[in-house]
């Protein structure tokens, strides 16, 4: 007579898988421009294919994937995310292809006014402009299912002359490097509360991250505060290695550009008029002064947010 093996779950249905779909595969796209660069575009279509193919296996295997596009628009992103070369995949902070390669590109050598070079991608003995789609599905299952081992150790970051150069093209002689949102491409969407300390400075952190394809994130307040709350500020680093104090500041109302979707926070107070074509309140509550569990929760709930409207803009319910 067999028996139930002893670390077999007794408990509610559910509870189980639960604990299995607790895995995540994160795979992160990061890149200089998708208005005109080539290379950048090509490189998103066929991870978008790549990502599609490979969901069905991974999920079924218990892992929830996470595509995160992060435009790098200026040198302290690129300090932020430790950027080398554009654009650039990695999968749960790992890069696909750990030898930089890289060639001129025309586009990008356009938007700034110097020459620029970009990525180019090594597989199986042959040089592409953009990483085939098998090549990011192999980097991605042998990153999930194989034995990577851990990451080796990183030199201290260095902004690698080559991107430096790009951003003070645009920045003084070049053709500047129009963002989506200045294009008018993507609507744009600011989160508002009192203080734009807190809640609406994490929502615009979240969504630069996870949500940079399909809007635009701006953040701002009633009133201001001299500084972004530390714990918010603490919490954004661990979750998604981003400074808040480096990228953002403490904004009021009037600073904003026209506005989209207004997100009000929660925060038991009338917001004066701003012009926009959706309003909407998250009721979530200030963790100040609760704690960094509270200040994940938080997080956690905001990113669940922010994710759920990225899906109603792009499927146009918004």
């Amino acid at each position: 007579m067999f028996k139930p093996l002893s670390n077999s779950c007794s408990c509610s249905a559910g509870c189980c898988e639960s604990q299995k779909s607790n895995k995540k595969v994160e795979i992160d796209f990061l890149y200089l421009d998708l208005t005109v660069c080539e290379r950048c575009q090509g490189t998103l279509s066929n991870l978008d294919e790549a990502v599609k193919e490979l969901a069905p296996i991974l999920e079924a295997a218990g892992y929830t994937v996470i595509v995160n596009k992060v435009n790098i628009a200026s040198p302290e992103l690129a300090v932020t995310y430790e950027f080398v070369s554009s654009p650039t995949i990695r999968v749960n902070g790992r890069d696909i292809q750990l030898e930089v390669r890289e060639t001129i590109c025309e586009e990008c050598g356009d938007l700034c006014g110097t020459d620029t070079e970009c990525r180019s991608w090594l597989y199986e003995g042959e040089e592409y402009s953009e990483p085939p789609k098998a090549m990011i599905i192999e980097s991605v299952l042998k990153e999930v299912f194989g034995n990577q081992g851990k990451p080796a150790a990183k030199e201290p970051y260095e902004l690698p002359e080559n991107l430096a150069a790009f951003f003070e093209g645009v920045d003084t002689g070049g053709q500047k490097a129009t963002l989506p949102e200045e294009q008018g491409e993507l609507p744009a969407v600011a989160f508002v509360c009192v203080h734009n300390s807190c809640r609406s400075q994490m929502a615009e952190a979240i969504a630069k991250v996870l949500a940079s394809d399909v809007f635009a994130a701006y953040s701002a307040g009633t009133e201001t505060k001299p500084r972004i709350n530390r714990d918010a500020v603490d919490v954004i680093k661990e979750l998604y290695n981003v400074d808040m104090n480096s990228t953002q500041h403490s904004k009021l109302l009037q600073e904003l550009p026209p506005i989209d979707i207004l997100i009000t926070m929660g925060c038991n107070v009338e917001c004066p008029y701003l012009p926009c074509r959706h309003r909407e309140d998250w009721g979530i509550a200030d963790p100040t002064g609760k704690g960094k569990e509270v200040f994940l929760e938080t997080a956690g709930l905001i990113r669940e947010k922010v994710l759920a409207l990225k899906e109603r803009i792009a499927a146009g319910e918004l």
